[in-house]
């Protein structure tokens, strides 16, 4: 009987154990990115015109890039699941964000962002 006690784990291991992947997953959660990070491009097309449009991505801010390369509008951004909305100047957008977060299409926009409708946006 006193082999088979010997053998056993004693509880302040098991306790230590735990205590250790317990912060190994906070600290994994942590630096997980949880917005967006970089430049994505789409291609917004009106009729006959056809204009390559940037967002950047910077921790919760985006700009908006025309393709001369110049800031158009500067706003912020906040993520829920894979609904991304946006606020770029005087504007409201809701994209559908990919999985991946390497793409997002546009579903809705208010003003002449409203354009942008359907777009496919995706990272470079």
């Amino acid at each position: 009987m006193k082999d088979i006690l010997k053998n056993k784990v004693k509880p302040t291991w098991i306790a230590g154990g735990v205590g250790v992947i317990v912060v190994l997953a906070i600290i994994i959660i942590a630096v997980l990115p949880k917005g967006l990070n970089g430049s994505y491009t789409g291609n917004v097309e009106f009729l006959f015109m056809k204009t390559k449009d940037t967002l950047k991505f910077s921790g919760d801010s985006v700009t908006e890039i025309d393709e001369d390369g110049t800031v158009s509008n500067k706003g912020t951004y906040k993520i829920s699941g894979h609904t991304l909305e946006m606020k770029i100047g005087n504007y409201n957008m809701t994209a559908e964000l990919s999985d991946d977060k390497k793409s997002f299409v546009v579903k809705s926009a208010d003003g002449m962002a409203g354009l942008a409708n359907g777009t496919k946006y995706t990272k470079k």
